[in-house]
């Protein structure tokens, strides 16, 4: 990748900022394509200060302002903490549910998963230490009133005004800050939700209300619930947080609407009605931008690895697909929530380190001291980042350039008791805790990996973070990938990846249709009528597009439409996503096609043998994305300087201890380096964003686009 150009910005500058439990990441992009980063520490009482403070540090680096910068920016997109924090926290809204009439205690049924698949393996063999969380909604929040449609949405017991009225009331008597309504079938038929809420709306005119048939109109009411609820608990509140970001940014001289990334990888404006589906978003920027550097490398398998100060994120890319999964975990529950499928485990460079009560084991997470960095600088428990410092990885003069000062003597006094414990020298003690994390990480990469079958050396690892180039050596260590990869602006790469994300919205909607395996008359008939279901189902969808890209001001004419279907074989209990590559299904032979994609898909993960195409197909859930490209970071090509590294990078040694003895590693500066540069190991790189280890038998090279290739042996 290019340095950054030292300028000012001027024209129309896109820029992306990604909050983390650390740090704030910020990166501007100009119409050319050249970019500027930037790093403040989150601010987790008032995250407008972090978002300002990271674009400043951007500007700064070419000598510009916030305000210029902000002033000449076309678009922002903040991609925050903001809705997870509050559900983690559980400081959401106080939530009034209204139910058909008997499923009052449905938050309370659960699935047959249900608390279970928040826990690690070796607590889900125990009953003993399961326990159900508290309801996000208490159960005098939660009221029925009588109404009934059937499976097909068809009318069979009108909703009852009285009830609506009276419960409506009850609710706002019980302190509801906000309505969630979830009828059963409504996303057959969305009439009854829809006349509550006019209801509820003459009422009090002001009190937010959140419709399920207009959050998640699919089949599966436990999932659909939940989405209903997390909108309803979380997403008013963050918009809260939202709109006070967007105001500073005003202030300073952003004159649009502040946008956010959603888990699916589309950017919209934070006005947008479904925005608990802004949950979760580092990673999934970092997803993105693996998947455009991949393209950009002629890569279509990546494994794209985020360490970051409080979680290791994973996904996988696989030829070229980023995977979509529709139910993904959220806390305790499975949502309606179509996310870009990535794992994390609660293991980064903050995590802290303590002692098993039970076994005496040196633990590590997964508690992070998150912007607080360690006993270094301000956090009570020791932990990674103090093992950084006294090992010499980091130094502690020059954490985010030397902006935030650490403190060695500290980082010595907390380790030394723990040291003591398990009868080892301090040095060794914390080389062993980093090589524990690291081996924590590796472990859950693996299994990934291999749990799908796939061959490590058919893929390319991409590493960043603001501890990906410190991790990268010990995690991959072993590991024969194909390349492995990390960037000289590691530690902003989830925002860049923002970055590379399309406006887009993404629809689902629950249909009920079958094309059985016979080609005779009645049989044909079933196949007509799926068909025209799936027709109107996506015009619908086209129908929710428009009228979202209206509220935006975006031309819907501009917008790049893809369909799919959801097809299962008849009765089974999964189904899998198939892209329809035409406007609309217009006869049986589209049918068909649509039924052999399937199969092509079944195929990839299943033996040829599992295909049970005599009992036909069924379509439940049909699915709609509209995009809108946007411009994207550009990665140009440049001369090759030559192997040795010019004398503006080197920055002297200094004293690593490294599997067991001090020795001397040489040091540095990340950004003089040029295209075509090796370093061999035993080596450090320093950014003030992040820091890079070369060990010995080891080295990089960077490449005519200065990506960091890591590689075994000297060159």
């Amino acid at each position: 990748m290019a340095t950054p150009k030292r300028r000012t910005p001027v024209g129309k500058n896109w820029i992306a900022l990604d909050a983390g439990g650390t740090m704030t990441d910020a990166v501007v992009v100009d119409a050319q394509g050249q970019f500027l980063v930037g790093k403040f520490l989150t601010n987790k009482q008032n995250e407008s200060i972090s978002f300002l403070g990271a674009i400043k540090d951007a500007a700064a680096t070419v000598g510009g302002t916030l305000r210029d910068t902000l002033s000449a920016s076309e678009v922002v997109v903040y991609a925050g903490t903001i809705m997870l924090n509050t559900l983690l926290s559980r400081t959401g809204a106080k939530v009034g549910l209204m139910v058909t009439q008997g499923f009052e205690d449905y938050l309370l049924m659960e699935k047959g998963e249900g608390g279970w698949i928040s826990y690690p393996y070796a607590d889900r063999l125990h009953t003993v230490t399961h326990h159900h969380a508290e309801p996000t909604i208490p159960r005098n929040r939660v009221v029925g009133v009588q109404e009934r449609l059937d499976m097909f949405g068809t009318l069979v017991i009108p909703l009852r005004v009285k009830d609506v009225q009276q419960k409506t009331r009850e609710l706002l008597e019980a302190g509801a800050e906000s309505i969630a309504v979830m009828f059963l079938f409504s996303h057959m038929n969305p009439l009854h939700e829809q006349a509550a809420a006019k209801i509820i709306r003459k009422i009090d005119k002001n009190i937010p209300i959140v419709l399920s048939s207009a959050m998640a109109p699919t089949h599966k009411e436990y999932t659909r619930l939940a989405s209903v609820v997390a909108q309803a608990y979380a997403g008013e509140r963050a918009r809260k947080h939202f709109l006070q970001v967007e105001a500073r940014a005003r202030e300073e001289g952003f004159n649009r609407e502040v946008s956010t990334l959603l888990a699916h990888g589309g950017t919209v404006p934070i006005s947008t009605p479904r925005l608990y589906e802004s949950y979760v978003s580092g990673p999934v920027g970092g997803v993105l931008g693996g998947h455009y550097v991949g393209e950009v490398i002629g890569s279509g398998n990546v494994v794209c690895c985020d360490i970051g100060g409080t979680s290791f994120d994973v996904g996988i890319i696989r030829d070229g697909l980023i995977p979509i999964i529709r139910e993904p975990t959220l806390l305790s529950f499975r949502t309606n929530i179509p996310m870009i499928d990535t794992k994390s485990i609660g293991a980064g460079m903050g995590s802290e380190l303590g002692v098993h009560p039970l076994t005496g084991k040196l633990t590590v997470g997964p508690m992070s001291a998150g912007s607080d960095v360690g006993r270094c600088l301000r956090w009570p428990k020791t932990t990674i980042t103090d093992c950084h410092i006294l090992l010499g990885y980091l130094n502690p003069k020059y954490f985010l350039g030397g902006d935030v000062q650490l403190d060695l003597d500290a980082a010595i006094k907390a380790l030394e008791p723990m040291a003591k414990n398990f009868n080892v020298e301090t040095f060794e003690f914390a080389e062993r805790a980093h090589r524990l994390v690291c081996d924590y990480m590796r472990e859950f990469l693996v299994n990934m990996l291999r749990g799908r079958g796939y061959e490590i050396s058919d893929y390319v690892m991409m590493m960043y973070g603001g501890g990906g180039p410190l991790g990268l050596t010990d995690v991959v260590e072993g590991l024969e990938f194909k390349d492995v990869v990390t960037f000289p602006f590691a530690a902003v790469f989830s925002a860049f990846g923002v970055l590379c994300a399309p406006r887009r919205y993404r629809y689902h909607q629950s249909i009920i249709a079958a094309s059985p395996a016979a080609d005779e008359a009645p049989q044909r008939h079933v196949k007509g009528l799926a068909i025209e279901s799936i027709n109107n189902a996506w015009a619908q969808l086209e129908k929710r597009a428009e009228d979202d890209f209206k509220l935006h001001g975006w031309d819907f004419r501009d917008a790049k439409l893809s369909r799919s279907a959801y097809v299962r074989f008849t009765n089974q209990l999964s189904d899998f996503e198939v892209l329809w590559l035409g406007e609309r299904l217009s006869s049986l032979a589209d049918l068909t096609s649509l039924m052999q994609r399937f199969e092509a898909v079944y195929t990839t993960i299943y033996p040829s043998q599992a295909l049970y195409s005599e009992v036909g197909y069924q379509i439940l859930e049909v699915a709609l994305t509209a995009d809108i490209v946007t411009p994207k970071p550009k990665i140009p090509e440049l001369a090759l300087q030559g192997r040795k590294p010019n004398s503006a990078a080197e920055k002297g040694t200094r004293k690593v201890y490294w599997r067991g003895k001090r020795q001397e590693f040489r040091v540095y500066e990340m950004d003089p380096l040029t295209a075509g540069n090796v370093i061999n190991g035993p080596a450090i790189i320093e950014h003030p964003a992040t820091t890079m280890l070369i060990p010995p038998g080891h080295h990089c090279e960077l490449d005519k686009r200065r990506l960091i290739h890591y590689r075994s042996g000297q060159k």
